[in-house]
Order: structure tokens, then sequence, then C-alpha cells
């Protein structure tokens, strides 16, 4: 099962009855949520039946950017006089 954001682009904060509704689909898990946004564990197909119902509602599936790893410090050595060498 994917995880899906769900973003209200109506007048103000997302409507609680309309996140009711959401919560209450079968299989359905809401992970964190904003006053705008809902991010849910979901069948597509039950998403995408429940939001031809509800109106200024967007879907769109989670995606994941994997981050490089950050590059490691260059080690730097000490002369004998006691000054940094690169």
């Amino acid at each position: 099962m994917n995880r899906y954001i769900l973003r209200y682009r109506g007048q103000g904060a997302k409507p609680k009855e309309d996140v009711e509704m959401i919560r209450s689909l079968p299989e359905t898990t809401i992970f964190d949520e904003t006053s705008r946004m809902l991010l849910v564990e979901a069948p597509e197909e039950v998403l995408r039946t429940a939001l031809k119902s509800l109106t200024n509602w967007v879907m769109t599936e989670e995606r994941f950017i994997p981050m490089p790893d950050p590059p490691r410090p260059k080690t730097r050595h000490k002369t004998v006089d006691g000054n940094s060498e690169s």
C-alpha cells in the first residue's frame, strides 16, 4: 500500500467532516496532518473514489528523494612548527 499527501485547496483550514470521512475509509491510516494537508496510507482506488465526492482536495503520491552523503571533512595535519597543512 502506498502513502499519499492529500492537500486541501479551499479557503481556510481543511473541513473536519472531510477528515473524518477520510479517516473512516477502509484500510486507511492517517500518519500526519497539518492545517491543510494529510499524510495517508491507503489503497489508491479507495482514496480516488472518496475524493470524487469531496471538493478542493488534491492527491499526490508520497515520493522519497535520497540525499547524497555529505562530503567527508578533510583532515589537516600539523607541521613541526605547529601550523596546519592541507
